[in-house]
Parts: structure tokens; sequence; C-alpha cells
């Protein structure tokens, strides 16, 4: 199958690429061949070795093979194959669907809704296409409050202006038509606990800005992600982020930043890179936490690989080689008293983030 260097985008394209998949399995099957499924391993290497809308010549780059005969590889191909369906149909007759929805079609053959995440990732490298064209969405757990309404393309308007608290982030987030505003920030939270005690404090009467409150419950979803890229570019907002000084919450604002390790050559327009990092900074927590813990082994092997990694920032990096020296952490909740009134604002009117 020929590989262009531009992400396929456009709907005839896509189906293209999935009937020629098929076309060849079936190819396969009639010359009582192997059915194979090829999965690029580096994408980025792929790209780089095209040029002028020259296909690549197969074995120039890395292919790791998913092949329906080898007992443990069987499980993923025929997830491969579902999938490749449910995206023909979905282009086809138009809509969306969950992954959730997917894995209670038929939740004995799938096992776990995981197995069809990691082989969504592996659909995206063999069409070449973000997460986002494929029409099969992760369920929204995100919430969103303040100054914020968002019009969605069926003309159902969710307004957090109306409501006093959260609003769940809709699934299909490509159906939020207009956002309209009149914030002067985004500030994000990694807990939802986090978000409920800034609500409760009151905090929108005591920053002195009027802002847009969100939270993706730990790691973001699509939509969650989706809204503040939109938010920043779109409405022009500057975003904040606030996470636990430790490994997880530090990879966590950088999803928000540059995308996930697994998927992040399709994170255009998910990643917002200007997104400004408040805290909690490892550097901190000597003098404003009193409840810090030690590391524990997953914390470090989580450290090993982020200082590993090369798109990471001086100061980013330094707050890490931080956590490595103290071995210590701290969750946001042990500064939740003093957060609204005192430590974001401060942060904020300071320009006191990374």
């Amino acid at each position: 199958m020929q590989m262009v260097k531009a992400m396929t985008t456009n709907k005839c394209d896509l189906l293209a690429k999935v009937e020629q998949i098929v076309l060849e399995l079936i190819s396969s099957m009639i010359n009582h061949k192997n059915l194979t499924l090829k999965i690029p391993r580096n994408c980025r290497s792929m790209f780089n070795l095209i040029d002028n809308n020259v296909g690549v010549v197969e074995g120039t780059f890395k292919y790791r093979k998913v092949v329906y005969n080898r007992r443990y590889s069987r499980h993923r191909f025929c997830l491969i194959v579902y999938l490749l369906t449910e995206i023909h149909r979905l282009q086809v007759f138009g809509g969306s669907c969950t992954v959730r929805g997917l894995y209670y079609q038929d939740p004995q053959t799938i096992r776990s809704q995981s197995y069809i995440v990691a082989a969504k990732l592996d659909v995206c490298r063999m069409l070449n296409t973000s997460p986002v064209y494929l029409g099969i969405r992760s369920a929204a757990k995100g919430l969103i409050s303040g100054d914020i309404k968002l019009i969605m393309s069926n003309g159902d308007v969710m307004d957090g202006n109306v409501y006093c608290g959260s609003i769940m982030l809709p699934t299909d987030y490509e159906n939020v038509e207009r956002i309209e505003t009149n914030a002067e920030m985004v500030l994000i939270v990694e807990k939802e606990s986090v978000f409920e005690s800034l609500l409760s404090c009151n905090a929108f009467s005591t920053f002195g800005l009027r802002f847009i409150l969100v939270t993706g419950k730990g790691y973001p979803d699509c939509t969650t992600r989706r809204i503040v890229y939109r938010l920043s570019v779109e409405c022009n907002l500057p975003a904040y982020i606030l996470v636990d000084a430790d490994p997880f919450g530090i990879e966590i604002m950088l999803v928000y930043q540059y995308g996930s390790q697994a998927m992040s050559l399709f994170s255009s327009g998910l990643a917002t890179p200007m997104l400004r990092w408040i805290g909690l900074h490892p550097t901190e927590i000597d003098s404003i936490s009193k409840r810090a813990v030690p590391l524990s082994n997953y914390d470090n092997k989580k450290l090993i690989d982020m200082l590993s990694r090369s798109n990471i920032s001086v100061g980013v990096r330094q707050e890490l080689c931080r956590l490595q020296q103290t071995q210590l952490k701290a969750e946001i909740e042990s500064v939740i008293d003093f957060l609204s009134p005192y430590y974001i604002p401060t942060k904020i009117n300071r320009n006191l983030y990374l």
C-alpha cells in the first residue's frame, strides 16, 4: 500500500486507504498467503523518507507485523480489522461512536476497552491519520466551568454562565461549532477534587480575573485537550495549568502541552505548546508544603523516562532533576487552603510559571 507524505484528513482518501488494506487481505486469502497487517513503527522516519509525493519503497523503514496465523497477534489482528470495518461504516454513513460503545458490542471477544485503544493507535499509523478523523471517540470525562458557551452543530448550547457548578464536556468534540467567552484566561487543574474545591470556595470571585476552569480528571481525554487548544488558539486566551509536584503530574502537564508519547505524531489540534505551568513546582516543595512524601520506585522509573526525552524545556528538566535529587513529591491538596486566595493569583500576576 503506497504511503503519502501528508496526514490523511480527507474522507475519500481515508475510505480509499481502508479499502486498499481490505483488498490486500482478500488477495492474500485468495493466494493462500499469511494474512498480515503492517504497522509503521516510526511514522516520523517514514515522512523523512518521502520526497515530492514519491511512494516509500517497502523495507526503507521498519514495520511491525500483525499476523493472523500467529497466536500471540491474532487478537490484535481481529481488533484492527474490526476497527477498520467500523471506520469505513462511519465514513460512509456519517456519525461517530465511542470506544466504550464498540467494546459493549462484543465484550467477550474484545476483552477490554484498553485493547481497542491500542488497536486504534495502530490503525492511525496504518492510515497515517489523526484519531480526530476516525469517528471513534473515547468517552469524554472532562469538566468545565465559568464564562464559556459551547454552541453545538445541532443547535444545542452548553452555557457555563447558566450553571452554578460544572459541565461535562461533550464526547464528540468536533460537534462544538463555536465557542463564546468573555473570559481573560483558562485555568486547568489536574484533579476533579481540586476543581470542586476551587468551585466550593468561590474562586471565580477571588482571582480578580474572569476565567474558565477545566479538569481532565487526571490524564486528559481528547475532548478536554481539544477544548483547551481551541480556547488558547481560537479565543486567544492564556492557559495555565496546576498539577501535582510529582512525575505523573508533570507528565499530565506535558500531555496538554505536547500530546501523549504514544500519539505525539497525531497531536495537531490537541496540543497547546503555549501552556503555562504555574505549579506545583518541585523547587517549591520545601517552602510551601508540609505534606511531602518520598518518591516510589514507580515514580523514579517515570522520572528516568521523562529525563530521556528531547522535547522538554530547560525549566521543566530542572524541576525533574530537583525531584530526582530530593526524592520528595507533593500533591496539590497539600496547599489547597491558600490556592485560591494567594497561590494561583500570585503565580499569574507575577508571571511565576514555566
